[in-house]
């Protein structure tokens, strides 16, 4: 297990001054041996590499270490380092640390209350989905109510409203066409289990999703990544990629990437549509965030035009609202067949009253893209302003959508950086965090998703801390 690894595992292991760090360390580190986040006969990082990612001294991880030894839980072997000795199971991986991005500091005690958190990019629900909710039929609940409200493939009235924007989109969509899923998360990873067997190769862009590099992680694939920046996907090392390992699947996005907030141009699309139709490789596209483009066409040919091999993923959550969990799957007829029947054996169906606002949403798409676009805009810019102005040396890069920025730092480690950072009361995500090798460590993502004051605090904050974190 790397460093980087163990510092994500560990997410926000201090608790603002409650105990020493050492004893704060071992803690977290003891609760993570126990649940199995750390599997039993692990090899952990060099204390020195450890105390190097986490921005605190090796004395420091050695206490912890030695404590954790005195209890059996780990173990050393001379010249081999130090090992977890105990451990319950594996668990699931939790996903792309979003979830502890959204934990209130009311909830979470671990937390300073103060702590500005700018790693979450979800954006607040917009008020059209209370003015819909307000406006459901009352006579179509009730008829709904009065059946049993399994539906595996979705609501119909539902899937027609997704066929539609897609074939408004320039992409002919019926509703044997979609599957409906409990989020963009289900749709990535039921979708990427038609094509996957364990230690099966796919190619992943380079950053990516942590959500889906976590997903194909957790069936087995070997991840191989390919550099995706600011115009999206290299498509010459994609296709040099493709030619040498064989995948089973590639996984892109390419509307709105996350962490890069690219958008492909038509010219990359065609290419990555071309090199799955040559080398035979179905794709899946996620396109969950093509609805918060800012610049630029607004309404981009879907990547699968003209190619049944292509998966798109989509999902209501970034479009109106991230508690509205209802995602889909585009995908030929017989694809989303051995999908529903996949999904039928998980969860019997998404949450049909949920299927139903988002039915009455879908048609307001354009409204929904206005409002995000006005909002993203101006913090978008007021974010790299404030950067400009007080962090020269940084390197954000401009997304063509969505709600963070990709920064390269010109120095230092990233994860480390993020850990003084959290220290000093402002949360980040650090460069490996969208890694499918624990690499790109000069790089951080910073959400410009909160409001621009409470933005502008954390940057301002993040300006003194690098200050100090530059000159050691």
């Amino acid at each position: 297990m790397g460093s980087r690894q163990l510092v994500r595992l560990l997410g926000s292991w201090t608790r603002g001054g409650d105990g020493s760090l050492h004893t704060q360390l071992a803690e977290q580190m003891r609760h993570l041996i126990a649940t199995g986040a750390i599997p039993a006969s692990s090899r952990l990082p060099s204390e020195r590499s450890l105390a190097v990612a986490l921005d605190i001294s090796r004395n420091t991880v050695a206490k912890a270490f030695d404590a954790l030894r005195g209890e059996g839980l780990i173990a050393s072997r001379q010249g081999d380092g130090s090992y977890t000795s105990g451990g319950v199971r594996h668990v699931t991986p939790r996903g792309d640390d979003r979830l502890e991005s959204f934990v209130s500091s009311e909830v979470d005690e671990r937390k300073p209350s103060s702590a500005i958190d700018l790693r979450s990019a979800a954006l607040p629900g917009l008020s059209m989905v209370a003015t819909e909710l307000s406006q459901l039929d009352s006579a179509r609940v009730l008829a709904l109510i009065g059946s049993h409200g399994y539906l595996p493939s979705g609501l119909r009235e539902l899937r027609e409203a997704i066929a539609e924007y897609y074939t408004g989109l320039g992409l002919p969509t019926e509703a044997e066409h979609i599957l409906v899923t409990s989020g963009a998360q289900q749709a990535l990873r039921l979708s990427a289990s038609l094509f996957v067997q364990r230690d099966s190769t796919v190619v992943i862009e380079e950053p990516s999703f942590r959500g889906a590099i976590e997903s194909l992680h957790s069936l087995g694939a070997r991840l191989v990544g390919v550099p995706s920046g600011v115009d999206g996907v290299d498509v010459n090392a994609l296709q040099a990629t493709v030619a040498r390992t064989h995948p089973a699947l590639i996984v892109v996005q390419s509307t709105v990437h996350n962490p890069t907030g690219s958008v492909m141009d038509g010219f990359r699309r065609s290419r990555v549509a071309s090199i799955a139709k040559r080398f035979s490789v179905p794709v899946i596209d996620d396109a969950t965030l093509a609805d918060t483009i800012i610049d630029g066409d607004r309404r981009p040919l879907p990547l699968a035009v003209g190619n049944d091999s292509i998966v798109t993923v989509g999902s209501t959550s970034k479009s109106f609202w991230g508690g509205l969990r209802v995602g889909w799957v585009r995908a030929a007829p017989e694809l989303i067949d051995e999908l529903t029947a996949m999904k039928g054996s998980e969860d019997l169906g998404t949450s049909i009253l949920a299927q139903l606002l988002a039915s009455q949403l879908l048609p307001k798409i354009e409204r929904a893209s206005d409002e995000r676009r006005a909002v993203l805009s101006e913090s978008r810019g007021l974010a790299l302003d404030a950067l400009a102005a007080l962090l020269p040396d940084w390197a954000p890069q401009m997304p063509a959508g969505g709600a963070s920025l990709w920064i390269k730092l010109p120095t230092g480690n990233a994860t480390a950086f993020t850990q003084r950072a959290e220290r000093a009361g402002v949360l980040l995500l650090p460069g490996p965090t969208f890694s499918s090798s624990d690499r790109m460590d000069d790089y951080l993502r910073l959400a410009f998703a909160a409001s621009p004051d409470y933005t502008a605090r954390g940057i301002e904050t993040l300006a003194r801390t690098w200050e100090s974190f530059s000159q050691n």
